[in-house]
Order: C-alpha cells, then structure tokens, then sequence
C-alpha cells in the first residue's frame, strides 16, 4: 500500500498539493473583532481572490508579530478548496499591545522528505512505523528513489506524529542513517500574503490605531524569537542530579573537554519557544549566525564567518538541519568556541546536541532513524 494510503487511516490525504495558484491570487481576510481583551476569541475567515473551489490543497500560516516587542507567534492551517476558517482564545498570558496577524499561502501540503545517507545500490525501498496520541500505530514502507531520497506525501493531522524508520532487508550491522525534513517547515516565498491588525487588552481611551503605529511596521519573513503552539513532547519535570548521570552515560572522549559550554534543558524549558535549534543558538550565543548554504540551501551555522562543525549524539553531521530534530527532543547542548581543542576540522567551533533517546550502541543511534514531525494546528486553538 502507497505510504499516502496507508498514512489516511489516521490522517486526511488530499488529491494532489501540485499547486496552480500564481502570485496574482489575493488573500482576503475577515475577521469578527478587532479590538479584544485576553480571553476573547477571534474568529478569522480567509479565502483567495478570485475564488475556486477546485483550487488544490495548500498550507496557510499565520504569523502574528507583537509591534513593540517583536515576538513572534506562528499557526499553520491546511488550506482546502481556497478557503479556511479558524478560531483563536487569546490566552490571558498574552500581553496588552497592537499586534499584526501576518498570512502566508504556501503553495505546498504537508509531506515528508528524506535521505538514507547510507543507502546501498540494492536498497529499493525503506520501512516506517508512524505513531500519534489515541492512534494505533502505522506501518508501511517508502520507496527509495536513486541516492536513498524517498517522499510521504500529502499528510494532514492536527498533532505530532513519531516516525520510526528501519531496513527493509534486514543484516547483521542494521546500521540505517537518515537525513529527514518536513517542507511545508522550510523556508518558503508564500505566493500570497495579507496583513490586519488586532489590538488586545487596551481600553477605548488607549486604543493604538493602525494610522498611528501600524503604518511604521513592516512584516518580514527574517526569524524572531518564535513561540510555538504546538507541543510535541510532553517534557516532564527533572532533578539537577539527572544532568549528571546523563553526561557521565553520554559524553565521551572529546566532548567531555572543560572548555564547553553546557546548557541542558532539565529546569530550563525556555528552548520550546523556538522552532528549531538554530533559531535559539542564534538568539542566545553571541557570534553564531545562521544563513542558507548556496548549493543546497540548507540553513548553515556560522561563526566568525567559518562553518560550524555540528554533531548529533556525538556523529558527525556533516548536512545537519536544524528542522529534522524537534526542539522537544533535545536533552542538552554543549557548545565548543572557535580554537577549542574541539574545533577539529574547522575553525567555527562545534555545537554537540545530545538528544533525549540517545543510543550508546555505535552507528546506530536512535536519532539518526527516528523523528517528530509537527502537524497542522487545531481549527480551534488556544493563543498563548
């Protein structure tokens, strides 16, 4: 069975994400209120201009930025038949101000694209089980195309799935390595984009109007210091002590230099404000900047204008992006400054990520075949 198939028993498959829209189709917005206090909702419908009920699936993100702060919020929503309509509680933790909700058409649905980086000429196919909450699992295999790229098309669900890969032949070693991501996550140029702007939680007598400030802002695609919805582990509370017990099991050889800087995420949570871990070294380290390699395209970590080396429980990652681990999977990062005795190959520093399902077993670890994605958001969702 077609993993898009197989994949709609427990989620929605749409006919085809092959879109014709073209840059000329204006998104239309309308929303019931716009001045709101915390614990109000808003109801939004969007649609395109002109209108066609045949116009195939597409996702729409919302980016809603706080003018004054710059924080940003991000929802996605599958968008079908050129029309969506979705509800926001503004949560009571959202801070009074004039906010811009920000939509963006991707010209693309939900799927899953993939390498077996280490895929022999007699490897045709690659199997997975996928795993959501109240779901019986799923099973199924993808086909292989030439140099291991595979593709599961097309998927629609409103929570994190769990995909685990494994051989199809079975051997001795079993030893599988995957580069995965989900392209509706990557960097995009929407075809269609629409402003408005909402206030929360000012009075009539202090109400900011979009003459007054909305006129100076300007919405950009660049990141910012996100706040996801979604979360995709539920990440329960650790004692001090487990930090020490993990290092002493995981970190080995060189990693375990003095000269690291070492930030775990046991009583700091404050990682699942990003969306991928780039975005928080980027904000948090002074020095490392991150930008679009230009052959591949890849988001690449940079520091002092030298490549950052990046290893995955303790594997090289020599085509690492930061979207095929989910910041809810990642137990601690040790971060190694240029001239280290860590720098090995380059002179950019490494950054180690060491992840919550680390395998001791060599060449096989558990984060090189096993992947949260995140699904599209609920129609009806909380703001928080």
């Amino acid at each position: 069975m077609a993993p898009a198939k197989i994949i709609s028993i427990f989620v929605f498959v749409c006919i085809s994400w092959q879109v014709k829209a073209t840059v000329s189709d204006t998104l239309v917005v309308i929303v019931n209120r716009q001045h709101l206090m915390q614990g109000d909702s808003i109801d939004i419908e969007i649609y395109t201009e002109p209108y066609s009920r045949n116009q195939p699936a597409q996702s729409l993100h919302l980016w809603i930025d706080n003018i004054k702060t710059g924080q940003r919020w991000k929802f996605r929503y599958p968008f079908l038949r050129g029309r969506y309509k979705l509800a926001l509680k503004i949560n009571d933790s959202i801070p009074n101000g004039l906010y811009a909700f920000n939509f963006l058409l991707q010209n693309r649905f939900l799927s899953i694209s993939g390498q077996v980086l280490n895929a022999k000429a007699e490897d045709k196919d690659i199997n997975f089980i996928a795993t959501t909450k109240n779901k019986a699992p799923i099973i199924d295999g993808a086909e292989l195309e030439p140099g291991g790229f595979f593709k599961i098309d097309n998927l629609f669900y409103t929570d994190s799935v769990y995909f685990g890969f494994s051989p199809s032949q079975k051997s001795k070693e079993n030893k599988l390595k995957i580069a995965i991501e989900t392209p509706v996550d990557s960097a995009f140029i929407p075809a269609s984009t629409a402003t408005e702007f909402v206030t929360v939680g000012l009075n009539e007598t202090d109400q900011i109007t979009e003459d007054t400030v909305a006129g100076s802002y300007v919405f950009s695609l660049s990141d910012k210091k996100d706040k996801q919805l979604l979360k995709e582990v539920v990440v329960k509370s650790k004692l001090k002590k487990q930090r020490e017990k993990y290092e002493k099991e995981n970190v080995s050889g060189l990693f375990a230099s003095d000269n690291a800087k070492t930030i775990d995420f046991y009583e700091n949570d404050e990682l699942k404000n990003y969306s991928d871990i780039y975005s928080y070294l980027t904000a948090n380290m002074a020095g490392l900047l991150m930008a679009n390699d230009v052959e591949t395209g890849r988001p690449v970590l940079y520091w002092r204008k030298e490549k950052v080396n990046i290893y995955v429980d303790e594997f090289a990652e020599t085509d690492f992006s930061p979207y095929a681990i989910s910041v809810q999977d990642i137990e601690m990062i040790k971060i190694y400054s240029p001239g280290s005795r860590l720098g090995l190959d380059g002179f950019g520093g490494t950054v180690a990520i060491y992840t919550k399902r680390f395998s001791s077993r060599t060449g096989n670890r558990l984060s090189n075949y096993s992947f949260y994605v995140k699904g599209y958001t609920p129609k009806m969702a909380e703001w928080k």
